[in-house]
């Protein structure tokens, strides 16, 4: 039995999962096992997953034929026997500290609160591509984050939510905290919420590194940002406690740019002056601006130029998370 069990669940990341498995046979903790979840890959995943097997005893592969990720933790847990429990995506890289940070912060922690978990800081990693460095700068500003779980921080804090958590598995049996199956979206979020609602304490630990890989072009950027709007959008029916108000501002502009295509057709009929029609501009412009203004800061402050992705990553973030909240609003209702 090991102090710690990884789960990491993992579908088609053949371009990730080495690099994964290889970042955590590194961890300056060496009494793990790797539990990797696969669900029905249908690329060379679990061929990479087994010739690691071989090398590598504390490496273990289990199927996950419902194939999506809260399964997949599930079927993770259920196979775990240690003390402890962590979690990762197999798109992710950890540095060679991540678990001895996690674990002597939770022990350390354990003694002072009703702690429940450690989690980690995201961050882009070094080879990731452009665009996806741009991603990760974007989402760290308050422009991008909003004060989220990818904003960037300096010391180790409370959250209501955190990514990539070690949990001492005892106190999750006990609570009978599992994950929601039913959730594609949102799952830590969700899963994190029942650990809060008993009275326990999440932190985060700035220093308990995560690189995460980010999406390659804009177009697979919105759409992953609707699944995460539809996701919160559920979560938000489910535990109306946990929406805030930074979730329903890319609703608003969402709206608000439908309020204006709607200004400028009737302007053609000459049915409002070209005054109103200019106040009714005033928010667009001044989110142009500030758009503009962040982008010029993430290109000066990582000194390329490339990153003037960001003048167009922003809004997508905005309006994919807008349209995917309402369109899970509309699937409830359904």
């Amino acid at each position: 039995m090991a102090t710690i069990d990884i789960i990491v669940g993992v579908k088609n990341e053949e371009e990730y999962i080495g690099r994964c498995l290889k970042s955590l046979e590194k961890q300056t903790i060496k009494d793990i096992n790797i539990l990797v979840i696969d669900g029905l890959s249908d690329d060379r995943t679990r061929d990479i997953v087994c010739n690691l097997m071989d090398k590598d005893p504390r490496i273990k592969l289990l199927i996950n034929k419902k194939e999506k990720i809260s399964p997949a933790r599930n079927l993770g847990f259920n196979a775990s026997k240690a003390d402890f429990v962590a979690y990762l995506d197999g798109h992710a890289i950890v540095a060679d500290d991540w678990l001895e940070t996690l674990y002597h912060t939770f022990i350390t922690y354990e003694k002072k609160c009703k702690i429940a978990g450690v989690g980690s800081a995201i961050t882009s990693p070094p080879d990731d591509s452009s665009f996806g460095k741009t991603i990760a700068y974007c989402l760290k500003t308050f422009f991008g984050g909003f004060g989220t779980q990818y904003s960037e921080e300096k010391n180790i804090h409370p959250v209501k939510t955190v990514p990539f958590v070690l949990y001492r598995r005892s106190l999750l049996v006990k609570e009978g905290i599992i994950y929601n199956e039913n959730m594609t979206q949102c799952e830590d979020t969700d899963f994190n919420h029942q650990i809060i609602k008993k009275g326990y304490v999440l932190l985060k630990h700035p220093k308990a590194v995560v690189y995460m890989y980010r999406r390659k072009n804009l177009r697979e950027f919105f759409r992953q940002m609707i699944k995460y709007g539809e996701g919160r959008s559920k979560l938000s029916i489910k535990y109306n406690e946990t929406l805030n108000l930074q979730h329903l501002i890319p609703v608003l502009i969402v709206f608000y740019l439908l309020f204006i295509i709607f200004s400028l057709i009737i302007s053609t009929l000459n049915l409002i002056n070209i005054y109103t029609l200019t106040l009714i501009l005033i928010p667009i412009i001044i989110y142009i601006l500030t758009d503009l203004s962040y982008t010029i800061i993430i290109m000066m402050k990582y000194q390329s130029l490339k990153h003037i992705y960001a003048f167009l990553i922003f809004p997508a973030e905005h309006l994919g998370y807008g349209i995917g909240f309402l369109k899970g609003l509309i699937d409830e209702i359904k």
